[in-house]
């Protein structure tokens, strides 16, 4: 009969200090998606008056550099054609109405 060897193995985790992030980078990020948000605003703020009649409750997903703009009524089909469409870019997303909000809880 053959013997059974037992080799032990170091756990694997997903949480590892060497793959950490630092919190100057942390500050940076959230910085760079505040800035992301205002210039993306102020787009929407542009286009939103005449997007509102036609287009009352869709959503909107706008790309900050170019101003470059997509709209669907549905948010998965919106989702779906940005990943279609702008697949490495950071679009926001937007609601075409009076706030641009989609809700709050």
């Amino acid at each position: 009969m053959t013997k059974l060897i037992n080799t032990s193995r170091p756990k694997k985790s997903r949480i590892s200090s060497q793959n950490s992030i630092s919190n100057e980078e942390l500050e940076q990020r959230a910085n760079n998606r505040k800035e992301r948000g205002q210039r993306s605003f102020k787009i929407f703020e542009k286009i939103r008056p005449r997007l509102i009649k036609n287009y009352y409750n869709w959503f909107i997903a706008i790309e900050p550099e170019s101003g470059y703009y997509l709209l669907d009524s549905d948010l998965k089909n919106l989702m779906k054609r940005i990943m279609i469409y702008c697949p490495t870019s950071q679009l926001v997303t937007y609601r075409i109405n009076e706030t641009g909000a989609c809700g709050k809880i």
